[in-house]
């Protein structure tokens, strides 16, 4: 075979070899990279991917605006309001007089008295808050004891906000019957038997006003009146007879 021979057949060989490798080469399509390029010089190029199909990229999507309840504040209907209770405690005199004492309890001293209608202020109590120490308004710097467990007091405030006062022990007052009969006392109602049955012939008492009444001589007049006084001892020396006795 002579070389032109080989050259008509070697030809249409490599078109068809050359179709062939362009056939299996890969195909550029727009899913091949593309370089940003920037603005400043020298700066490395940043590669980006861009998809072939620009619907397949996500859609952002704007959330819906939240709608705010304002806060409601509930209203409690026909409650009642607290109102505080004052500290300052106040006692008013009401439908008669009543008497102050240098302390708490009966058996001490009578100081003064204090009119229907006057308020004054307490400033402390006893322990069982049945007796109140109050300013006396008529004796300015000077305080007393009243007795809460009376209709003739109007209290205001509360009495447990009031400090407890230590007082010292009152001086007990005796009634003694040193006559030869038996002897009542009103109006406290007590017996005092005659001189010759001791113990029972003394007795402790509140202060203030008793009568003596010989119960051997029925019908006749009280003896007398006793005054009794804080750390006071009175003897009874004169029976309903008018028979003076003297005490052993």
């Amino acid at each position: 075979m002579t070389l032109k021979q080989k050259i008509r057949i070697l030809i249409p060989l490599l078109i068809l070899v050359t179709i062939a490798i362009q056939s299996c080469a890969p195909k550029v399509s727009d899913a091949t990279a593309v370089v940003r390029a920037t603005a400043t010089s020298g700066e490395i190029p940043t590669w980006t991917p861009r998809p072939e199909d620009l619907s397949a990229l996500p859609t952002a999507t704007i959330p819906a605006p939240v709608k705010l309840t304002p806060s409601v504040t509930p209203t409690l209907i026909g409650a009642t309001p607290i109102v505080p209770t004052p500290k300052t405690v106040s006692v008013t005199i009401v439908g008669g007089n009543l008497s102050v004492r240098r302390g708490p309890s009966l058996y001490y001293n009578y100081v003064d008295v204090l009119y229907d209608g006057v308020t004054v202020i307490a400033t402390g109590r006893d322990r069982i808050s049945r007796w109140l120490r109050v300013e006396i308004p008529s004796r300015p710097g000077v305080e007393g004891w009243i007795t809460t467990k009376t209709e003739y007091t109007r209290i205001s405030g509360d009495v447990s906000n009031l400090p407890f006062i230590q007082t010292e022990p009152a001086s007990p007052a005796f009634i003694r019957n040193c006559t030869k009969t038996t002897i009542l006392i009103l109006p406290d109602d007590v017996q005092l038997l005659d001189k010759f049955n001791e113990p029972y012939n003394e007795e402790q008492f509140i202060l203030g006003v008793h009568q003596v009444i010989d119960l051997d001589f029925p019908g006749t007049a009280r003896l007398e009146d006793i005054d009794l006084s804080e750390g006071e001892r009175v003897d009874i020396r004169i029976d309903g007879a008018g028979e003076k006795s003297k005490c052993e």
